[in-house]
């Protein structure tokens, strides 16, 4: 090398001078061609990236539980971004991500209307809030809930706030991601509970109306009840399958509520339906166009249940109209349940109201554990509605719940001879599943077992359920939606014990037992 550059200095420099400008010159750019061709070459490699072809399922959350268990019947082959709980640093949920091990994404649930067809497409049952909801169209109203043009993306005036409110989602957090599957776990449900929810819910969605409504014996009461489906699910505007469908249904509901707070049918029945759809969805969206109504209805229903009534013992209950000079069991449960979601929802409530609802519900108590109608007694429906209000009341470790929760010791779904006189059987099983459920340990065992494996073994194949017999006098959107939601109470709401455990606050104590007398 030292002999050839010896060479090329001795002839360069024998060269005349304009000559060695000129050799040096051409080597120079020689040079530079050199340089800039090996950039281009470089520039046109591809690049070769790892791929994977799946995400793997998040570790075990607490106590090595694998939260995915109930479901792990499931493929889980491919994410969709969760941002749980609407927290930065949380994952779906509120779980915290571990850094670079938990996967932040879970795929979208089932694209099949017929529940046959639903085993082969399911991929991932947890669907949470993902990147394409600043994509979904979402209606924008007025504050009375006018509809106006699709909209794209976040906004003061769009129904929906995308996440769930607060650290782990607030009081709502366990409806989505891997909480849910926990819950699910926990609860005692199973991978088949879930599928015939997911199949209830795409049912729901092919039968809601232009408006965001749904049919039945009362539009407003259906399309509340069909709405608090998607809701108890985790679904909001921001959802990728059932984005639209709640959007709608959040629209629809929010014209209903009256410039006096009451819906248009004045129905109390309605109000407390519409209510408490109001409240989960500002729970779960913090959406203004929400907030403006919901505030209405819960002044009005507060309002009305200081009407004065002909009997002492009804005070603090509700009927039929906002004007009821009486008061029954199964209006006030819709109530205090629309008032205490509102409440969870952290819309203001006066503690007043509750403490005269409870105290009306304890007026409608039997010295044999039963609530009554009207009156105290034991009505198979009125008694679930009793203990459950009083449970989320705050009075879950009352010992007059204890024999009121033995009446249902020996009870069941039986499809075969189910109880009568509630025109649906769904309605008392609704309260039922949910008291038994907040009562926890042998009453919830022996209840589930056989509530869960009646309503899969009897749902169609569509998705929809009706009810035993030959009657339905309200209709399948009512009956589904009922018990839909008896199969998403694993996760819809925590139990009473557990809030309580959150908050650090001790027990309630026991209450010395009241004499009621008479019967309904």
């Amino acid at each position: 090398m030292k002999v050839a550059s010896k060479k090329f200095l001795t002839w360069l420099m024998s060269l005349t001078t304009l000559m060695r400008y000129f050799v040096i010159a051409v080597m120079f750019h020689v040079l530079i061609l050199f340089i800039l061709g090996t950039i281009e070459i470089a520039g046109a490699i591809p690049k070769i990236i790892a791929t994977f072809s799946g995400a793997m399922p998040p570790p075990p959350v607490q106590d090595d539980m694998d939260p995915f268990a109930a479901l792990r019947d499931f493929e889980y082959s491919g994410p969709t971004l969760g941002g749980g709980g609407g927290t930065p640093g949380k994952g779906p949920g509120g779980i915290p991500t571990a850094a670079g091990t938990t996967p932040t994404e879970y795929k979208a649930s089932i694209s099949a209307v017929d529940r046959t067809a639903v085993d082969s497409q399911v991929q991932e049952v947890i669907g949470v809030v993902s990147d394409s909801a600043t994509a979904v169209a979402r209606l924008q109203g007025s504050g009375l809930g006018g509809v106006a043009a699709p909209t794209m993306g976040f906004g003061e005036g769009k129904i929906g706030t995308a996440g769930v409110r607060g650290p782990g989602g607030g009081g709502f957090g366990h409806r989505v991601g891997p909480m849910r599957a926990q819950k699910i776990k926990q609860g005692g449900g199973s991978g088949d509970t879930e599928r015939a929810v997911l199949a209830a819910l795409r049912w729901l969605k092919e039968q809601q109306t232009k408006d965001g409504s749904w049919a039945g014996y009362s539009k407003e009461a259906s399309s509340a009840l069909a709405t608090l489906c998607f809701l108890g699910h985790g679904e909001t505007p921001d959802s990728e399958e059932f984005g639209p469908t709640v959007s709608r249904a959040l629209s629809y509901l929010v014209t209903v509520v009256g410039s006096d707070g009451i819906v248009k049918s004045k129905s109390m029945y309605a109000q407390g339906a519409v209510l408490l759809a109001l409240a989960e969805a500002y729970g779960m969206t913090q959406s203004p166009l929400v907030r403006e109504p919901l505030d209405r209805a819960v002044n009005a229903v507060v309002q009305s249940q200081k009407v004065k009534k002909t009997k002492p013992a009804d005070q603090g209950g509700w009927r039929y109209s906002p004007l009821s000079a009486d008061a029954d069991t199964s209006v006030t449960g819709w109530l205090v349940m629309g008032l205490k979601s509102a409440k969870l929802a952290n819309i203001s409530v006066p503690d007043e109201a509750f403490e005269k609802a409870s105290e009306y519900l304890w007026n409608m108590h039997a010295e044999n554990g039963g609530f009554g109608y009207s009156n105290p007694g034991h009505g198979y429906a009125t008694t679930a509605i009793g203990i459950l209000c009083q449970q989320f009341l705050g009075h879950h470790a009352d010992r007059r719940l204890k024999k009121s929760l033995d009446l249902y010791k020996d009870k069941k779904v039986d499809w075969d001879k189910p109880p009568g006189n509630h025109g649906t059987p769904f309605y008392p099983w609704y309260y039922i599943t949910q008291a038994m459920f907040q009562a926890g340990g042998s009453y919830w065992t022996q209840w589930n077992t056989e509530m869960r494996k009646v309503l899969v073994a009897k749902q169609a194949s569509d998705g929809h359920w009706d009810p035993p017999g030959e009657k339905n006098p309200y209709g399948p959107v009512y009956s589904t939606a009922l018990a839909c939601l008896m199969l998403e109470v694993y996760y819809r709401y925590l139990p009473i014990y557990q809030e309580m455990e959150k908050k650090n606050l001790p027990a309630m104590p026991v209450a010395t037992p009241g004499r009621p007398t008479g019967s309904s």
